[in-house]
């Protein structure tokens, strides 16, 4: 009994200090992708059946409210082992069957070899190096050349059957750079010429949201696989390599951003959560749990001092972005929050929804300076006619204009004060999100066809258009 403690007790030290043999099965090669798979639903940070949280490491190793789950080279005595092998009650994964007989040979040799981490001992958040490269807050722009793609390496990415939809888009705030979200792709186009300036690879599957940092240094894209993963990736712009990687979702990240300082990134999706992390570290700082539905939206605003969320029951928020401490509720949505955008100035918030409506809040105190029904069915007849539909995206220009796209197959233009300047249709399927050039001259509209389309401001006349499917 004394014996078996002590093993308990050594065990992650023992994980760390001592390199498995090269072929020997480790948590993060071989048994964490199962209980990804069969587990993680149920048993992950923000929803922890039974106390038990598989999604790292030392969360499995620590077990949960029946005690240990994991006894370092005895699989019989391994409650993890036993439910999955519908030895003892209750039988693992409670629906369906038990796992593939492979996948419990990969578990019992795990258990069996010890029960390591990795092949090269665990990881430890001191070596984790991140060059925060903080930029100072200010409304200006940075010194020195716009960052650019610089002889990024070449990516062979397989060619899609068709275009994806397009699930994201973002501007540089600097540089003539539009991102756009492919399938596990990020693809960077150069704004001036419409030319592909470069292709990133992302295996985590689909990008849900794409934000260059405030200095244009960064990009960053988060999305992943619905009810399996997700993350979020951050690359240099100038080298197109990763330069972090943040948060371990159990499920698809749908909403993130980077602070201006590059301190911290929030993410958010299906469980509800908002996260905040600090980026050098990977560390959660905070966790806030005041949605009630799937958060759809979150950025920082341009000063750093505050982080605006959005979800999916037409709830929104603004935070202190150092503490995660409440600052407004912002209450007037009757719908789902799809899109938040904060002004160059960070004085005006403006938030769009499925209910039809863009509401710009003002920052002093959180009230709502204009609510405007941004989109509207205008072909429809009868009671129908001019009914708000859900507007999908919106997006501010540094001279205060703002650009929206929606359920009416449009996508418009408006001065800050809520005046429609122009309006695009002519889309074979609905616009999806919507980006202003780096300089406010154009107007890039994506939509679920896979297609970006390009117009020339103020003039308004279509100009070109691009693919998430390139040759």
């Amino acid at each position: 009994m004394l014996r078996s403690l002590a093993l308990l007790l050594i065990l992650p030290a023992i994980a760390t200090a001592q390199a498995p043999k090269a072929d020997a099965v480790t948590y993060k090669d071989h048994v964490q992708p199962i209980l990804r798979k069969y587990c993680l639903n149920c048993h992950n940070a923000d929803k922890s059946s039974s106390d038990l949280d598989v999604s790292t490491y030392a969360k499995l190793i620590a077990g949960g409210a029946s005690g240990e789950a994991v006894k370092a080279g005895s699989p019989a005595q391994s409650l993890l082992y036993k439910v999955v092998n519908h030895e003892v009650e209750p039988k693992m994964p409670p629906k369906g069957g038990k796992m593939p007989d492979a996948d419990l040979a990969v578990l019992k040799k795990w258990i069996e070899g010890g029960a390591p981490e990795t092949a090269v001992g665990a990881a430890k958040a001191a070596s984790r190096k991140v060059d925060l490269d903080p930029v100072a807050l200010t409304q200006g722009k940075p010194t020195g050349p716009p960052p650019m793609p610089v002889n990024w390496a070449s990516t062979t990415l397989a060619k899609t059957s068709r275009p994806h939809p397009v699930t994201a888009i973002a501007a540089s705030p600097w540089a003539p750079l539009i991102a756009v979200a492919g399938h596990e792709r990020v693809l960077l186009y150069n704004s001036d010429t419409l030319k592909l300036a470069g292709t990133l690879a992302f295996p985590e599957r689909i990008p849900h949201v794409l934000k260059f940092s405030r200095d244009g240094k960064w990009l960053l894209a988060a999305g992943g696989r619905g009810a399996s993963s997700g993350k979020v990736v951050i690359w240099g712009v100038t080298t197109g390599k990763r330069v972090t990687e943040i948060g371990d979702e159990a499920d698809v990240v749908l909403a993130a951003d980077v602070s201006p300082n590059h301190k911290l990134v929030a993410l958010g999706g299906p469980g509800k959560l908002v996260k905040i992390f600090d980026t050098a570290t990977g560390e959660m700082k905070h966790k806030i749990k005041k949605h009630t539905d799937w958060v759809t939206a979150l950025e920082f605003s341009p000063d750093g001092t505050m982080l605006a969320s959005g979800d999916r029951n037409g709830g929104a928020f603004v935070w202190e972005a150092e503490t995660g401490g409440i600052v407004f509720t912002l209450g007037d949505h009757k719908d789902a929050v799809t899109d938040l955008n904060w002004r160059a100035d960070s004085v005006m918030l403006a938030s769009a929804s499925e209910d039809g409506k863009v509401i710009l809040w003002a920052a002093e105190d959180g009230f709502p300076a204009r609510s405007i029904t941004a989109q509207a069915d205008s072909k429809a007849t009868g009671a129908a006619r001019n009914k708000p539909v859900g507007v999908l995206s919106v997006n501010y220009a540094r001279n205060g204009n703002f650009l929206t796209c929606g359920r009416d197959n449009t996508a418009r233009v408006w001065n800050p004060s809520g005046n429609q300047l122009a309006k695009f249709d002519g889309f074979p399927d609905v616009p999806t999100k919507v980006a202003f050039s780096h300089d406010g001259a154009k107007a890039f509209v994506g939509d679920f066809t896979g297609t970006v389309r390009v117009w020339k401001l103020p003039d308004n006349k279509p100009i070109g258009e691009l693919t998430t499917n390139p040759d």
